[in-house]
């Protein structure tokens, strides 16, 4: 495939809002694929069994698509700068979750990209286009086609920009001309006592250990190789149970993900919003800056900071006399106007339930649970907050109540606990 034709993907790519395009062989690459399978003979792979299939697709593209010949990998921003957090009663958000949904954000650009583009409209009809939904190694193929590298603390690091970045790739049976790895991001190799086989660690952290060092619950002590049965991550979205006693004081304030080896890492120094933005010429006012995904600001999702007494009023114990309140106090209308259809709807059905907050004791589990879970979602479910549903994100809320032993969340958190303790 032409070079020519290239150069017009990754202009248009980056017009439509990517920060880069980069192509890439769709060959397995097999000395990632030793790490990977060393990462999880460690049993650093925790609970998900996705990750630990018997034949993994994880470094090989043509398990996807049959005829995969390239991989185009972009990358898309999403720093936002983090607020002082309002109050204790507040629990903090991982950056890239504050926002929309990324997956359907991104997927929705590429569409937009090929009703745009007719180069990109043909590549389309013989690809696959993925975002973090299947465990392809992303982040090894990013590396490979010279995005950046894979720091110690496993992310993906852009030497010029940092690593607050989202991955997509799209597996084509088109053959393109890989692109050379970046000589930024070749100039540091580091071999440690975790590469074995000659394997190789491309790094640019040198001797850098802020990362290890900041993790509050030693997930990154095995450099190179995150630990997700020690991640405040994975215990707080991936895992489905209740969350260890010895984890819960590191996961401190974060009630969904984590950005600590990300804050700390001076790649993200010059981290901005800058390059999330685009300058655009109107009628009405000449030149001006606006976001490239709007989508991933806080303002169009949750926010870098939950109110928990709101997290907290969504369980039968608590709602009916705290979820009007916790609305109120955080400033959601449009979320107890909801609420209140919903309620009036059952109301409806059965005429003995009363107001909001007066008649609900009568509803069956099964009925109050739908209800429950519409309010959530509502809130939520269009954004990455949905993955852990309303029950884990409450657990999350009580870890973090009970760590920051705000004033407004204890009585909840000491209602929910209570009735949890009848319950048994």
């Amino acid at each position: 495939m032409s070079q020519l034709l290239k150069e017009v993907l990754k202009k248009e790519a980056i017009e439509f809002g990517f920060s880069d395009l980069r192509f890439i062989s769709a060959r397995p690459l097999v000395e990632d694929e030793k790490l990977f399978h060393e990462w999880r003979d460690k049993g650093y792979a925790a609970e998900m069994s996705y990750m630990t299939r018997v034949q993994p697709i994880n470094a090989r593209p043509e398990f996807l698509l049959n005829s995969a010949k390239t991989l185009l990998i972009f990358t898309a921003d999403y720093y936002s700068p983090v607020p002082a957090r309002p109050s204790l009663d507040y629990g903090r958000v991982a950056s890239y979750a504050v926002g929309r949904d990324y997956h359907k954000v991104l997927r929705k650009k590429i569409k937009e990209l090929a009703l745009y583009s007719e180069a990109f409209k043909n590549l389309l009809a013989q690809s696959r286009f993925f975002t973090d939904a299947v465990p392809l190694l992303e982040k090894s193929f990013a590396v490979k086609a010279g995005l950046g590298f894979q720091g110690k603390n496993t992310l993906l690091i852009s030497k010029k920009s940092g690593s607050y970045k989202f991955i997509a790739e799209l597996i084509t049976d088109f053959e393109f001309e890989p692109d050379p790895e970046e000589s930024e991001h070749n100039s540091i190799y580091q071999t440690d006592e975790n590469a074995k086989n000659g394997v190789v660690q491309r790094s640019l952290c040198a001797k850098c250990t802020r990362c290890i060092d900041t993790c509050p619950t030693g997930a990154l002590d095995d450099p190179y190789f995150l630990d997700a049965r020690k991640c405040i991550s994975y215990w707080t979205i991936e895992n489905r149970g209740e969350i260890p006693a010895e984890m819960r004081k590191g996961i401190g304030e974060w009630v969904f993900g984590c950005d600590l080896c990300q804050e700390v890492c001076p790649y993200n120094r010059k981290a901005s919003t800058v390059d999330m933005y685009v300058q655009v010429k109107t009628a009405a006012q000449g030149t001006v800056s606006k976001l490239i995904f709007p989508e991933f600001a806080p303002e169009a999702g949750v926010g870098h900071w939950l109110y928990l007494p709101l997290v907290l009023s969504l369980d039968r114990a608590t709602f009916e006399k705290y979820f009007v309140k916790a609305c109120e106090e955080s400033g959601e209308k449009r979320l107890l106007d909801y609420a209140r259809k919903e309620i009036f709807k059952l109301r409806n059905k059965n005429p003995e339930f009363g107001e909001i907050n007066d008649g609900l004791e009568n509803l069956s589990k099964k009925d109050f649970d739908e209800l429950l879970d519409k309010i959530y979602f509502f809130k939520f479910g269009e954004t990455p907050l949905s993955r852990t549903k309303r029950k884990g994100l409450i657990r999350n809320a009580l870890i973090v109540a009970g760590n920051s032993l705000g004033e407004k969340s204890l009585e909840l958190m000491e209602q929910l606990l209570a009735s949890r303790l009848n319950a048994r």
